[in-house]
């Protein structure tokens, strides 16, 4: 009614219209409508696939998750049914292409989409909205330079799928691939600039500065000043090893791990107690 009010002060609305109640209800549809885009552009919901959205993971694809996937057979079965949910939703927005030389699977899509979705599961839903496909090689290409100019996420399939041969091994090259993706979808995206809470992404940024300086001091590292050192590679590893080894991360970097924990809204080892957006 204030919008219907400062049009009448100021002539917008005809003399015959001035107590209809059509202004007021057009109003309220524009406002709604203007809101509803917003979220689709923001959560990647193209309105052309809406009824992809609403179909379940297919029992082939769930599969692939209940035996490939080791985190998702420790949820419980309603974070069950939300993880499906997010990797559904990643698969029916991306576009996956790959070089001639491979055939791109069900288990490649399930699998790399599995994986970004657990970095963001107890965040709110982002897909990589800044990149047009997923493209699936032979290469080991993990530069943020690369992603940015390409516009899509390089993985190399065959160091992907060693990374799932073990989960406790420290090495997963898709988890550090995809939380650089996440990373740079953070820098560039104004629309997923929300992704990580900002007091919580500086704190751990702050305490990464501290370590890595004191580490430089030592003599020990190949860096001279922490102006060399590339942060969002560091996020990615800390990720990656945040799943793999976090009993071994905590026992070293207890601050560090717990700074983590709050940007992910996550806890492996189970201390922190977070829920789910």
């Amino acid at each position: 009614m204030f919008l219907v009010q400062i049009l009448l002060q100021s002539g917008g609305v005809p003399p015959d219209q001035k107590t209809s109640p059509w202004w007021f209800f057009a109003t309220v549809i524009i406002l709604v409508t203007v809101v509803l885009i917003n979220q689709c552009i923001v959560y990647e919901i193209h309105l052309s696939k809406i009824f992809k959205y609403l179909l379940p993971l297919s029992n082939s694809r769930r599969t692939i998750l209940e035996e490939r996937f080791y985190y998702y057979n420790r949820l419980s079965t309603k974070d069950q049914r939300a993880f499906r949910r997010r990797v559904h939703h990643f698969l029916v927005n991306k576009k996956f292409t790959s070089e001639y030389s491979i055939e791109v699977t069900e288990e490649m899509k399930v699998m790399i989409a599995a994986t970004a979705t657990l970095i963001m599961f107890h965040l709110e839903a982002f897909y990589l909205s800044h990149f047009d496909a997923i493209h699936i090689s032979n290469n080991e290409r993990e530069s943020l330079k690369h992603m940015h100019k390409a516009k899509e996420v390089e993985i190399p399939w065959e160091d992907f799928r060693a990374g799932f041969d073990s989960f406790h091994d420290g090495y997963n090259p898709g988890l550090k691939i995809l939380a650089m993706a996440f990373t740079l979808e953070h820098q560039l995206n104004n629309l997923s600039s929300k992704m990580f809470r900002f007091n919580r992404y500086y704190d751990l940024l702050q305490l990464y500065k501290a370590e890595a300086e004191k580490y430089i001091a030592s003599g020990k590292s190949k860096y001279k000043d922490y102006k060399e050192v590339d942060r969002n590679e560091y996020f990615a590893v800390a990720v990656e090893y945040f799943f793999e080894r976090p009993e071994h991360f905590y026992a070293n970097q207890p601050a560090m791990y717990n700074a983590l924990s709050k940007v992910l809204r996550q806890d492996p080892l189970g201390k922190s107690k977070y829920t789910r957006k």
